[in-house]
């Protein structure tokens, strides 16, 4: 017959406090129920709840669990569990599968980008010097005028003066 914490802690001779403190989550999730008595929640530890709690507050060690009871729930869990992790190996590894394949890409990109870069560059260095070539052909073409003052331009308007 299920019982509650109180009725367990009088059981025991223990506080509620110290039933409390054994009702982890593992336990609870397969040793405990919540039931509503007269309008009000309670715990309720079902009975192979009850014998263990009874073993650990009693210090019998003599009586001892079926191994089918308790290692097919565990054997269960664990392998709902490596099938998760498996699962989630398996997404994991694609993902950064992915990954890689984006870094791959992006270096490429950079690759060419500097590439497209280091072109410009060239082509502005290029430019820089055909201009400053231009500017001394017309620098030494002003100034071959200007060394010589005495000859005169043939300017059409001179002709009739």
């Amino acid at each position: 017959m299920p019982k509650t914490i109180r009725e367990l802690a009088d059981e025991f001779g223990v506080s509620k406090q110290a039933i409390r403190k054994k009702l982890d989550a593992n336990f609870r999730a397969n040793y405990v129920q919540t039931v509503t008595r007269n309008g009000v929640q309670t715990l309720i530890v079902t009975n192979s709840g009850y014998l263990l709690l009874k073993q650990h507050f009693n210090g019998a060690n003599n009586w001892k669990p079926k191994e089918e009871e308790f290692t097919s729930n565990t054997d269960n869990r664990s392998t709902d569990t490596i099938k998760l992790l498996n699962q989630q190996l398996l997404i994991k590894d694609s993902q950064i599968k992915e990954k890689d394949e984006q870094l791959k890409s992006m270096q490429k990109l950079l690759d060419q980008s500097q590439q497209l870069q280091l072109m410009a560059k060239k082509k502005i260095t290029e430019l820089q010097t055909t201009a400053i070539n231009q500017d001394k052909q017309t620098s030494t073409y002003s100034n071959r005028y200007k060394n010589h003052p005495k000859q005169k331009r043939n300017i059409w308007w001179n002709f009739w003066s």
